[in-house]
């Protein structure tokens, strides 16, 4: 039994030694973005040797500084003067993934005024905003689920005051 094991045994390893070596490549990943590949290669032999190329070299990933882009106010220009009454038409361009618009234009006092639309204009008439001076506006961008997506740079418009008409035969009853 211990001649038949030993036998066997011989046999495997003139079997491994005869056998050419058989070259293999193995393939080093990086995080990075190499700039340069290399492989390792590797021989089975009797002894291990093992040839080593220099590794690649990861060049360092550029963050954008420039949020992106909005939309882009069309009309009315930026620091346009606008009539005391009849209907401005407020445009930009549109913003991809966006669902919703919100136009939210800024009175002279400060406070802000949202108008809700899903196209990529609004019509207003100016007589709703009886202040007069300067206005600013811009356009938030929302997704489906009316999530902020960006907001447009802000621009501004001049408008006098209005003067809501008194009615007719007001001046009759102040006179008696």
């Amino acid at each position: 039994m211990k001649t038949n094991v030993l036998f066997v045994v011989i046999i495997a390893i003139l079997l491994t030694s005869c056998t050419p070596a058989m070259p293999t490549q193995e393939i080093e990943v990086t995080k990075g973005v190499p700039t340069e590949v290399s492989f390792t290669e590797v021989a089975i032999t009797q002894e291990l040797v093992v040839t080593k190329e220099p590794t690649a070299t990861e060049t360092p990933t550029k963050v954008p500084t420039k949020a992106p882009s909005c939309a882009t106010l069309l009309t009315p220009p930026d620091g346009t003067e606008i009539p005391a009454i009849g209907k401005v038409t407020f445009s930009w361009n549109p913003v991809n993934e966006a669902t919703f618009y919100v136009l939210d234009i800024m009175l002279p006092s400060g406070q802000s005024v949202p108008l809700e639309t899903k196209l990529t204009f609004r019509e207003q008439y100016m007589e709703a905003f009886s202040a007069g001076g300067e206005y600013q506006w811009r356009v938030i961008a929302q997704d489906r689920k009316r999530n902020e997506i960006c907001s447009s740079e802000l621009a501004t418009f001049n408008k006098p005051a209005y003067q809501q008409p008194r009615p007719a035969g007001d001046d009759d009853r102040k006179k008696n």
